[in-house]
């Protein structure tokens, strides 16, 4: 994954001159209030270092109320008077609407003025720019230039990008092992997307040789700084016993902690591990919810949850399937897949043992003096809901039909009495945008 470089250390952007020692002094000790007020003489002078210092304070809410708008003020002085860390500063404002109307163009103007002076935080978003396209037309040569110049300083997040943009081609040829010297030089200053990266190219054998050892120490030092693609990955070693002793509960915990964060692949695992009872107790209602918010998180065809989930409805009554639903709406709200679950988990065990322990309790038990009694009538067998809909009534000249789907599962029901089972075709909706299943006409 790429990044936007967007906490920018302005502190050590105070190039302290003689006449701010105090100021200096006061911000070290963390006496704010004393540093606001040496930097406010000194920025009336018309000092830039002053300036971009008073900037910082309410930045940050330091010494003075939080208040972006003031910051802004007092950063757009420094930074017209060529102070990069203000210009890098106004520059991610403009790109993300903090204290100034988001504008992606006059990020790029401020990054551009900032890069251009050798700052490589400005030259890293810069590239991003690029990149993206945001602000300016995407143009990935330029892209790789401004990483490099960034990248080259020792930037991390520059370094991680050029990376990728090796792997991916983009800008430059496709460079594998181009793209692991970079990822290995941002992983060894702990950041985390290279780390996933390098273990990526470890578990594929990108211009090294598979080694799963390797690509999972580098996936266990992402994840555990929370990266999502990393626990899931690691999750799935640990699934199929590569590189570490197989281990399904182990995996389950970490698909458990990157489907907290969105992950749909991770949601994905966690359905494959409920549904064959890998490391929790099987559970096709939760598997079948699980598959649901994996697909709803990631639709394309690469992402097998949807056909899965759809193999599990034949199985399944409409109750289940209602259930399931229900359940999956409540694993859409992010962070709380791990939460919901077990409560729907032991919910779910404790209505099952309630409904044996009623069968149980309504068993008649014979006794040997028991008087023999006539045999009541069967009752009448309670109507099936066999999924279709009611028939319809006929209308001349017309052919009438009324359908039901559970997803793509589809039961049809014709007024002249015929029943169909048919599966819905998924369709793309150029007005929303979306992939949406159509059950078509009778």
């Amino acid at each position: 994954m790429k990044r936007f470089f967007l906490v920018l250390a302005l502190c050590a952007g105070f190039a302290w001159a003689d006449d701010l020692e105090d100021g200096r002094a006061a911000y070290q000790a963390k006496d704010y209030v004393t540093a606001k007020a040496k930097f406010l003489a000194a920025a009336k002078t018309g000092d830039v270092r002053a300036q971009n210092g008073l900037g910082w304070l309410h930045d940050k809410g330091l010494g003075v109320a939080q208040d972006t708008r003031e910051a802004m003020k007092w950063y757009r002085l420094a930074a017209d008077r060529g102070n990069v860390f203000a210009q890098s500063r106004l520059a991610v404002a403009y790109a993300r609407g903090d204290g100034v109307p988001q504008n992606n163009t006059e990020s790029v103007r401020w990054n551009r003025m900032a890069a251009e002076q050798g700052f490589a935080d400005a030259q890293a978003n810069l590239g991003w720019a690029y990149d993206q396209g945001l602000g300016i037309p995407q143009d990935f040569a330029e892209a790789v230039k401004w990483y490099r110049l960034a990248a080259e300083q020792g930037h991390h997040i520059a370094q991680s990008n050029l990376g990728q943009m090796y792997g991916n081609g983009q800008g430059v040829q496709q460079d594998y092992k181009e793209a692991v010297k970079w990822y290995t030089l941002a992983a060894a200053q702990g950041f985390a997307d290279a780390q996933a990266n390098l273990g990526w190219v470890h578990a594929q054998g990108y211009s090294v040789p598979v080694d799963y050892r390797e690509a999972a120490k580098w996936y266990r030092l992402a994840a555990d700084q929370g990266h999502a693609a990393a626990q899931a990955n690691l999750g799935w070693l640990y699934d199929k016993g590569l590189g570490v002793a197989q281990d399904y509960q182990e995996a389950v915990q970490w698909y458990r902690r990157a489907a907290d964060l969105g992950y749909a692949l991770a949601q994905y695992g966690l359905g494959v591990a409920y549904q064959y009872g890998r490391g929790v107790q099987a559970n096709p209602v939760v598997a079948y919810a699980l598959y649901s918010l994996s697909s709803a998180n990631d639709p394309s065809a690469s992402n097998e949850a949807t056909a899965r989930r759809e193999g599990l409805v034949p199985s399944l009554s409409l109750a289940e399937i209602a259930a399931a639903q229900a359940l999956t709406r409540e694993l859409t709200v992010a962070g709380t897949v791990t939460t919901v679950l077990n409560n729907f988990v032991a919910s779910y065990v404790s209505e099952k043992k309630a409904v044996k322990l009623a069968a149980v309790e309504q068993k008649p038990v014979a006794k040997a003096d028991a008087v023999v009694q006539a045999t009541p009538p069967a009752p009448a067998p309670a109507a099936i809901d066999d999924g279709f809909p009611e028939r319809p009534a006929q209308r001349e000249g017309m052919l009438s039909c009324n359908t039901r789907c559970v997803n793509a599962a589809c039961w049809r029901t014709y007024d002249d009495g015929k029943k169909i089972k048919f599966r819905a075709q998924r369709k793309y909706n150029s007005a929303t945008r979306q992939w949406e299943l159509d059950s078509g006409g009778c």
